[in-house]
C-alpha cells in the first residue's frame, strides 16, 4: 500500500513525532511505500513554552519527510494537500493531539476528499481532548473527524468520550506499540554515577506540565519512610517555573531525595535513564494515555500510575505495575509496595509476556483493514 504521513517527523522532537517516524519505520519494513509530510513550523513561537520545537540531536537531513506545512500559513495547506495528491496514496493519516491543528487538517482533508475520493484518511488521536481545557474543543474535533474515515484511539476511556463527543465516528482502539528501540541498558551503577543518584530511585520522565500531577508525587514522596532510602529522578523540561517544585522540595524536607535534570532527554539519553531506575511513576491527574508506559516495558521497567483517564488500562496490577489512587497517601502506599511486594517478585517475566503483545502488527493489520473495507 501507498501510505502518506501527516505530523510531526524528526527534527521535530517530542513523543508525538517520535511515534509518527516509528509508524513509518514500522510501515516500510513491512513493505509499504510511505512517504512523510510535517511541519516546517509548528506551533508560533507565542504558543510555544518550551525552549525549542527541535530536537538538536537529530536533524532534516536524517529525515525521509517533506517539512512543507506551516501552522498558521494557510497557502502551505493547500500546498500540502497538492503534494499528497500528487502521491495518490491509498492512506493518509493525521496525527491528532490539540483543536489548534484543527482548521489546517481539515483544509487538508477537504481538498483530499475532492482530489483522492479513494484515499481513506484515519486520524490517530493521542488525545482527543488537550489536556488543558479550551474554548471550542469539541467542535474542532468534529470538525476534523468530519472529513475523515475513522479514528484510532490509545484507550477505552477515549473510545468512550470521541464517541459522545462526535457519535456516528468510525473508532478503533489500538495501544501504543513498542518503539523499534534495540538500544541496551547500560551497567546500572555507572550510569547512575553518571546520573548522580545511587541505591533506589524512581524516575519521573517527560515534559513537566501541571496535569503531570509532579507536585502530587512529591508530596507522596514525603510520606515514604525515609529508611527506605528512595531518591527521585526528575528527567526533562519544565513547562512551568522549575524553582516552585524545588521549592516545594525543601518545604517537605525532601529536597536532597530529588534530583532534577531540568532539559529535553532526546533518545540517545533513555538507556540511561531507566538502567539508572527501579520503575517509571505517572502522578497525572488528567490524562488520555501515555506512550511512556510502553517505554517503560521496552527497558524491562515497571511502573507506577494513578488511576485517571486510560493510565490503568496499560497496567496489570501486581505484576506489571501498581496503580494509585491520584492523592498523596496513595501514592506513597504504591511505592512502599513496589518495594516490598513487586520489585522482589517475578515481574519481568509478566513485563516480557506484556511486551510480546505489544508489536507492531496488529497496529498495521489494523490500518491495512481500514484499507480493505474502503477500496
Amino acid at each position: 500500500m501507498r501510505f502518506v504521513l501527516v505530523g510531526p517527523a524528526a527534527p521535530l522532537r517530542g513523543g508525538i513525532a517520535i511515534d509518527n517516524d516509528a509508524l513509518a519505520q514500522a510501515l516500510r519494513q513491512a513493505g509499504h511505500t510511505v512517504e512523510q509530510v510535517s511541519f516546517c513550523r509548528l506551533y508560533p513561537a507565542l504558543l510555544f513554552p518550551g525552549r525549542s520545537q527541535y530536537d538538536i540531536g537529530k536533524n532534516y537531513e536524517h529525515s525521509q519527510a517533506q517539512h512543507c506545512i506551516d501552522s498558521i500559513n494557510p497557502l502551505s495547506w493547500w500546498r500540502a494537500a497538492r503534494t499528497i495528491s500528487r502521491l495518490q496514496p491509498q492512506m493518509v493519516t493525521f496525527q491528532w493531539w490539540h483543536p489548534f491543528f484543527a482548521p489546517c487538517y481539515a483544509t487538508i482533508m477537504t481538498r483530499l476528499r475532492r482530489t483522492c475520493p479513494n484515499t481513506s484518511r484515519i486520524l490517530i488521536s493521542h488525545n482527543t481532548r488537550p489536556h488543558e481545557p479550551i474554548s471550542g474543543q469539541d467542535t474542532a474535533l468534529r470538525l476534523v473527524v468530519r472529513r475523515c474515515d475513522g479514528v484510532v484511539v490509545r484507550s477505552r476511556s477515549e473510545y468512550e468520550l470521541i464517541t459522545t463527543v462526535a457519535p456516528g465516528t468510525a473508532v478503533r482502539i489500538a495501544n501504543y506499540p513498542l518503539l523499534g528501540t534495540s538500544q541496551v541498558l547500560p551497567d546500572r551503577e555507572e550510569a547512575q554515577h553518571r546520573l548522580g543518584v545511587s541505591g533506589r530511585v524512581l524516575l519521573f520522565f517527560g515534559y513537566i506540565r501541571k496535569y503531570k500531577g509532579l507536585d502530587l508525587l512529591l508530596r507522596a514522596l514525603a510520606l515514604v519512610p525515609v529508611d527506605l532510602g528512595v531518591t527521585l529522578l526528575v528527567a526533562g523540561e519544565f513547562y512551568e517555573p522549575v524553582e516552585s517544585y524545588r521549592a516545594l522540595g525543601r518545604a517537605l524536607g525532601i529536597a536532597e531525595r530529588i534530583r532534577i535534570i531540568d532539559r529535553y532527554i532526546g533518545e540517545r539519553e533513555w538507556p540511561e535513564l531507566f538502567a539508572a531506575t527501579d520503575a517509571l511513576v505517572l502522578p497525572y491527574v488528567a490524562a488520555s494515555q501515555s506512550m511512556s508506559i510502553t517505554l517503560a516495558y521496552a527497558f524491562g521497567k515497571p511502573v507506577i500510575v494513578t488511576r485517571v483517564g486510560g493510565l490503568a488500562e496499560e497496567v496489570e496490577e501486581g505484576r506489571t505495575g501498581l496503580i494509585a489512587e491520584p492523592e498523596p497517601a496513595a501514592l506513597a502506599a504504591a511505592i512502599q509496595r513496589l518495594y516490598n511486594e513487586l520489585l522482589p517478585s517475578p515481574y519481568q517475566a509478566h513485563i516480557q509476556a506484556k511486551r510480546r503483545g505489544l508489536g507492531w502488527d496488529p497496529f498495521l493489520r489494523l490500518l491495512e483493514g481500514w484499507q480493505d473495507r474502503n477500496p
